[in-house]
């Protein structure tokens, strides 16, 4: 930029720079949509609503988690077997109070490839002394039946009640239904977004890989980071707004953007 004056950028500038900056993040994507954003502010007054925003929304997000571990907390029963994929934030939290609570549990938690975040996951439960076992992505089919639940978080949960997360909750999803386990989605009302995708080929490719793999010859040998489940194949959503069906978040959407 020149040495004269600086660009004074509005609020809804900023924040399609953000959505722009972190677009294959569902999550911040979803977050953005949802500030009420004027067009008419200066920097400074850009900047200070949304440090303002930026704090309750901290308190926001910390409370929502906590709400959602609480209304879990009665599904955590003694001797249970879950199954859960990833790391998923909300779901420590739920498993982190369930344990605290006296409920005894084991976690069987995939290593969720590429990234092997599961691994982490696995440690974070490891750290909390909760009993747990790492398996294989490719075992999810072997341990279903010997768990009582599926239990994941989400990227996002889109209009028609499914989800958009990591790699393989789709496939994972699926087998529960088949092996007649329930599978709940564990999720901040903020994650909710205005999407409505019919099948992988919908979701954008900017939420599936990572900024390396932008061109469509990459894209051939890339490994999607995300996947889209069917609302069919989840049971329930557990979130700060309360326990929800699947066909019951296209109301929620409507309230949260009045």
């Amino acid at each position: 930029m020149s040495s004269g004056k600086r660009k004074r950028l509005t609020l809804a500038q900023k924040i399609e720079i953000i959505k722009f900056v972190e677009a294959e993040n569902i999550g911040i994507r979803a977050v953005a949509e949802k500030f009420n954003i004027g067009k008419t502010q200066t920097f400074a007054e850009c900047k200070k609503v949304m440090l303002d925003r930026g704090k309750v929304f901290l308190k926001k997000l910390t409370d929502a988690r906590n709400k959602v571990a609480k209304i879990t907390l009665p599904f955590f029963v003694d001797g249970t077997n879950i199954l859960t994929h990833s790391k998923s934030r909300v779901v420590l939290e739920a498993m982190k109070l369930a344990v605290n609570s006296q409920k005894r549990f084991h976690v069987f938690v995939s290593e969720s490839s590429p990234d092997k975040s599961g691994i982490e996951m696995y440690d974070c439960l490891k750290a909390l002394d909760i009993p747990c076992t790492l398996i294989l992505d490719s075992a999810v089919g072997y341990i279903m039946e010997r768990v009582d639940m599926v239990m994941v978080g989400a990227e996002c949960v889109v209009e028609s009640g499914g989800i958009i997360n990591k790699i393989g909750s789709c496939t994972m999803a699926i087998c529960a239904k088949e092996f007649k386990k329930p599978f709940y989605v564990l999720t901040e009302s903020y994650k909710f977004s205005r999407m409505y995708p019919l099948n992988q080929k919908d979701l954008p490719n900017n939420f599936k890989y990572n900024g390396n793999n932008s061109n469509d010859d990459n894209l051939l040998h890339a490994h999607p980071s995300v996947d889209y489940t069917h609302p069919s194949y989840i049971s329930l959503l557990f979130t700060d707004l309360g326990i929800l069906m699947p066909s019951a978040v296209s109301d929620e959407l409507i309230k949260l953007y009045l």
